[in-house]
């Protein structure tokens, strides 16, 4: 990292709340820290899913979240649904950092595949996401269809 600074990762806590809110923002998914902490709370102490953060002298600076998916017809694997970096700290490697510890998330649970899915237009991202090893294999459309409410 320049300047000496260490970037450290954590699992996300809800004192976090706030800074993830305004990161997700970033991601293109406003919310609110009270949204945020009420979905929050189902990932602490979990064995399956994550979020993890990247703190950099007392800010989180980025997260991702990350959870194993088990299909019946496909082999267990670890999916990375979000990840974003805050736009003033980038080119830090701090996304780096998040990928690497989802991977030794994995790798601890035996699990030899990490997947993650990015929005077409978001061409920078996936340079980035090459750059870390990721092979992309496929084009698919996303559906979605309101209900019950």
């Amino acid at each position: 990292m320049p300047g000496g600074a260490t970037i450290g990762v954590r699992d996300a806590r809800l004192e976090d709340s706030g800074r993830l809110a305004e990161l997700a923002t970033q991601l293109g998914y406003p919310t609110t820290a009270q949204e945020v902490g009420k979905r929050l709370a189902r990932y602490e102490g979990s064995a399956d899913e994550r979020v993890i953060v990247a703190v950099d002298e007392g800010k989180v600076v980025g997260w991702t979240s990350a959870a194993i998916v088990d299909h019946f017809y496909l082999a267990r694997y670890v999916e990375i649904s979000g990840l974003i970096v805050d736009a003033d700290s980038r080119n830090r490697g701090i996304g780096a950092l998040l990928i690497a510890e989802v991977e030794r998330w994995a790798a601890e649970r035996n699990l030899g595949l990490v997947r993650l899915r990015a929005n077409v237009v978001r061409v920078d991202a996936h340079r980035f996401y090459e750059r870390q090893g990721f092979t992309r294999t496929k084009t698919q459309y996303t559906f979605e269809k309101p209900v019950g409410r």
